[in-house]
């Protein structure tokens, strides 16, 4: 299975699948934050239900969160520039979104036991270390996972860091669906660099 996951080998996830049963492959990936239509069909494996990049990144932010469900938000703070009390610090500004009062509902919630989330993130550091997903590598334990869909339509790279659970995705195409002449190694790359650039300490 380490081998299969790390080579994207579409014949073992697939039997994997078929194993389990399609229909609790579609309940587990709703309970990760997948509200995109899933069909309980093999071409589900293969990427034919279309979801989406925040979506994707939700889920395998469980997995860097060893289990946990956090409901992305796209837009963490609004701050009011024109209420500071020192302008060169953000921390003296009015907040406007979330309100200072607001009661944080994004605790999160246990979604996979943290055994699970671990041997993922087993399998998907494989990915980096010796399969599709070399050109990701940074040598800090990095986990992720490539996606290519029919005629490179749609080019992913999903990846996290396990100790410092940061989870980010990156998704290459046309916005008219056309074929691309790219690959998720691409994808993976992109990822690789911009992390690199994140000014995170590793």
């Amino acid at each position: 299975m380490y081998r299969g996951m790390a080579l994207s080998e579409n014949v073992v996830a697939l039997r994997i699948a078929q194993e389990i049963g399609l229909g609790s492959v579609v309940r587990m990936a709703q309970r990760m934050g997948v509200d995109s239509t899933l069909q309980a069909v093999p071409g589900l494996v293969l990427g034919q239900s279309e979801v989406t990049v925040l979506e994707m990144t939700a889920a395998f932010g469980i997995l860097a969160n060893q289990g946990i469900y956090h409901q992305p938000r796209t837009i963490k703070r609004v701050l009011d520039s024109r209420r500071c009390t020192d302008l060169n610090r953000r921390d003296t500004c009015r907040v406007i979104y979330p309100l200072p009062n607001q009661v944080d509902s994004n605790k999160g919630q246990q979604v996979l036991s943290t055994n699970v989330a671990t041997q993922m993130t087993e399998l998907l550091q494989g990915v980096i270390q010796s399969g599709t997903g070399r050109n990701a590598r940074l040598g800090q334990g990095e986990a992720g996972k490539t996606g290519t869909t029919n005629q490179n339509v749609d080019l992913w790279f999903v990846g996290y860091l396990p100790r410092q659970h940061i989870v980010t995705g990156i998704w290459l195409g046309n916005d008219d669906n056309s074929p691309s002449q790219g690959s998720s190694a691409q994808s993976a790359q992109l990822w690789g660099e911009y992390m690199r650039r994140t000014g995170l300490k590793f």
